[in-house]
């Protein structure tokens, strides 16, 4: 049984269409990219502002906020990861890393010191895809692009890289596999290098997307859909993993009445109290107060 109710479930932000991702900002503000290449941004109080139109082509993914209030978004259409400044210009961050081609950039987080960890899902067309999810193959990647615009590839291998977060702690990047319903754990050591791949979480009963810290390292993550027999069934749930490694359902909404295909989430609000759902099938957040407190992530510190 999941531990929050459906009903207390908010629907927030009526008016973004059908987007990835979602980043709440310093100001409370919640962000996102529509499939229709708008960038949306959410006022507390659940106005909906068109902020920008992309560029034609342009297919907004995973979304996060850099500390000069840049929207850094993995572009599908233009295979590389973008930048939408505060003044509207739109400029590139990287379409490669090393030898790996970001042909399929799903999602970024910060490190404190502001290095961007980006997963490329496959290096297959985005045509692909559900082939992929049905028949796992271990065609994805980890990045890390530093500040200064070097890169390097952090692991490969990995079955259909998708949404990734960075342990409170600094001492680990954490990497969903959707292709086999699990998380995994990588090590940052020291030294600026990085350990092997390791299962931390698995047997999901969905896909898994994206996730989301709190401040106790529990992780957050969103199950949009199943994925068999050629067709994508939605599972609308959420799970909460402990620092162990073990999951229990926090919401389940297989109805579909508030999440539509929930692909990422973010905590927000005071004392990051509220966490943030984006609906990729939907046109609208999510949000629900909680009793834990959100990880404030690179911009929010």
């Amino acid at each position: 049984m999941a531990t929050l109710a459906i009903d207390t479930v908010e629907i927030f932000g009526t008016g973004v269409l059908e987007a990835e991702g979602v980043v709440i900002d310093k100001d409370g503000n919640a962000w996102g990219g529509g499939r229709n290449g708008k960038v949306y941004k959410v006022s507390p109080d659940g106005k909906v502002h068109e902020v920008a139109q992309l560029p034609p082509g342009s297919i907004p993914n995973g979304v996060t906020l850099d500390r000069a209030g840049n929207f850094v978004y993995c572009d599908l259409g233009k295979k590389a990861m973008m930048r939408l400044s505060p003044d509207g210009k739109v400029s590139m961050i990287a379409d490669r890393v090393g030898t790996l081609a970001l042909s399929l950039p799903n999602f970024a987080s910060y490190d404190a010191e502001g290095n961007l960890y980006v997963s490329n899902s496959s290096t297959q067309d985005i045509s692909q895809v559900l082939v992929e999810l049905e028949k796992p193959a271990p065609n994805g990647a980890l990045v890390r692009i530093r500040p200064d615009g070097r890169g390097e590839i952090v692991a490969e291998g990995i079955y259909f890289a998708n949404g990734t977060a960075i342990d409170p702690n600094e001492d680990a990047v954490y990497v969903l596999e959707s292709s086999r319903n699990d998380c995994l754990r990588i090590q940052i050591k020291k030294d600026g290098t990085f350990g092997k791949p390791e299962i931390y979480s698995k047997d999901f009963p969905a896909l898994p997307d994206g996730m989301a810290f709190d401040v106790d390292r529990n992780l957050y993550v969103t199950l949009p859909a199943v994925a068999a027999g050629g067709n994508i069934t939605p599972a609308n749930q959420i799970l909460k993993v402990d620092t162990k490694g073990n999951w229990s359902m926090l919401i389940d909404d297989g109805a579909g009445a508030k999440l539509s295909f929930p692909t990422n989430c973010a905590f927000g609000g005071p004392g990051l109290q509220d966490l943030f759902i984006a609906n990729l099938q939907g046109d609208h957040f999510g949000r629900v107060h909680t009793s834990f407190h959100g990880h404030p992530l690179y911009h929010q510190r």
